[in-house]
């Protein structure tokens, strides 16, 4: 059998993908007909632009199998998302207020990978059409676009299937809860959309309407950030909604795959795991810092300001939502460092959020302690445990090594944007939220900036690294391998 690249199969799954793109637009340009708004001719170009590539994809390649291999499934996990992003920045390039094709493409690229950094100075302005539209794009990119493709396209139920789950699944092992891998990808998208459901309504039982609801809840659930007005989720001056976000937050930071199986087995399920106990104690300790830090400053003058907002802060910057606290940049040094940690750990394995995995750096707290043992007991054997069960050395060094590679990236990115005349804080915070797919803004891109105030190359840098860590970094970078082409 032939080990070249079946580029046949991989035009015919893009293709496949791309006439669900158009379908997806459908929805956005239904809003704009509703609100009766002229960007619906904008999605209505993007929607032809995209079924027709789809269809002519299809056409061409009908003979092709969509049998794909592992190799296939890497290059088709990493193109999918530029290739959406090239049809989905059609309907800002094309709005009322148009973006640049840049500016488009870094505010797409953004929402699928639930970065939730944005370009657009005023919000408000927006069409409904264009503001759903954000907020779709992260809800798509939440779970990962090939989920979508898994779910809709049965033929895939196969082997390809496993090879591109595998590719696009974040964390430090995969797991599947079906032997198919189609009832799997249902089963995570039952849990995904239940949720959905419930954020919905809580959220509209409070002071948003129904369409503001909605996006919310999609840049909630997604962890994503985009919100529908300027001054972000503070428009609602609400300490219900801000709960509500923070519980939905905190909940979309948990893998999945272990909501559907405790959702199945009961509550002790999550008792039991490891993983989500860390991820609680570190936001409490997080949490207990932040609370030193504002009564040491005064910068808390209510109740709710100490109690709520620190936390909503935390929540937002593990799980890589984005969402903003106002003030949150007076809170001092202190709380700014413990925000650029909390963006690194990012929350659990298998949710939608960003960082590095809190799984990651359980792993590596476990290596250091058994390395500290090693030192005074040098003959004996030690194993790193994760809910009972051992992991393989080959394991922990593939951790060891995303996690050296992840932070060599972040400071490289940092030094080529303090070439460009910004400080260290802001570079760092820039690639640190950039490839964390965070979102959040500090300094030039913060309260009193934008990102829409960035040069365009470093627009590109930062829509690079949001696709680099939305994609886990491997699954990106292992295109640039020669060995890789010559397999």
């Amino acid at each position: 059998m032939s080990k070249s690249v079946n580029i046949g199969s991989i035009i015919r799954i893009l293709g496949l993908l791309l006439l669900v793109e158009a379908l997806l637009m459908l929805v956005p340009l239904i809003i704009c007909l509703i609100y009766r708004e002229s960007d619906w001719s904008g999605f209505a170009v993007a929607i032809a632009a995209a079924a027709a590539t789809g269809a002519i994809a299809e056409f061409f390649t009908r003979s092709s199998s969509t049998a794909v291999r592992n190799r296939e499934g890497f290059i088709i996990t990493a193109l999918v998302w530029v290739v959406f992003g090239l049809f989905g920045m059609l309907p800002f390039i094309l709005a009322d207020r148009a973006l640049s094709v840049t500016d488009a493409m870094f505010e797409v690229i953004s929402g699928f990978t639930t970065t939730g950094a944005s370009v657009i100075a005023d919000v408000d302005a927006q069409s409904h059409g264009i503001l759903f539209w954000r907020a779709f794009t992260q809800w798509i990119g939440g779970l990962g676009i090939i989920f979508f493709m898994l779910a809709v396209l049965p033929e895939l139920n196969k082997a390809a299937g496993i090879s591109i789950f595998n590719a696009e699944a974040t964390g430090v092992v995969h797991g599947k809860l079906h032997p198919r891998i189609r009832q799997t990808v249902l089963s995570i998208w039952g849990v995904y959309a239940s949720l959905t459901a419930v954020c919905i309504l809580l959220l509209w039982l409070g002071p948003m309407n129904l369409f503001d609801s909605v996006c919310q809840t999609f840049a909630t659930i997604a962890t994503g950030g985009f919100t529908t007005h300027n001054e972000g989720i503070a428009f609602w001056h609400s300490d219900y909604v801000m709960c509500v976000i923070i519980v939905i937050m905190f909940i979309a930071g948990v893998n999945f795959m272990l909501l559907y199986a405790g959702w199945k087995q009961g509550i002790r399920l999550f008792l039991r795991n490891d993983i989500l106990k860390f991820f609680g104690a570190t936001v409490l300790v997080f949490y207990l810092l932040f609370l030193v830090s504002a009564l040491i400053r005064g910068v808390a003058p209510t109740v709710g300001n100490l109690l709520i907002d620190p936390l909503f802060h935390i929540v937002s910057a593990i799980t890589s939502t984005g969402f903003a606290v106002t003030g949150s940049e007076n809170w001092g040094a202190l709380a700014l460092l413990l925000t650029l940690i909390l963006m690194l750990f990012g929350s659990c394995s298998g949710s939608t959020a960003g960082g590095i995995k809190i799984d990651r750096v359980a792993v590596l707290g476990h290596n250091f302690v058994n390395e500290l043992h090693k030192a005074v007991f040098p003959k004996r054997t030690y194993v790193i445990r994760i809910n009972g069960k051992a992991l393989p050395d080959s394991t922990v060094s593939r951790i060891m090594a995303f996690m050296t590679l992840y932070i060599l990236i972040i400071l490289i990115s940092a030094i080529i944007i303090t070439l460009a005349g910004y400080s260290f804080d802001d570079s760092l915070f820039m690639s640190t939220s950039s490839i964390g797919c965070n979102g959040l803004g500090f300094g030039i891109t913060g309260v009193e900036g934008s990102y829409a105030l960035l040069p365009d190359f470093i627009k590109w840098l930062l829509t690079i690294l949001m696709l680099i860590g939305r994609l886990e970094l491997f699954t990106f970078l292992v295109l640039f391998l020669p060995s890789f082409w010559r397999r």
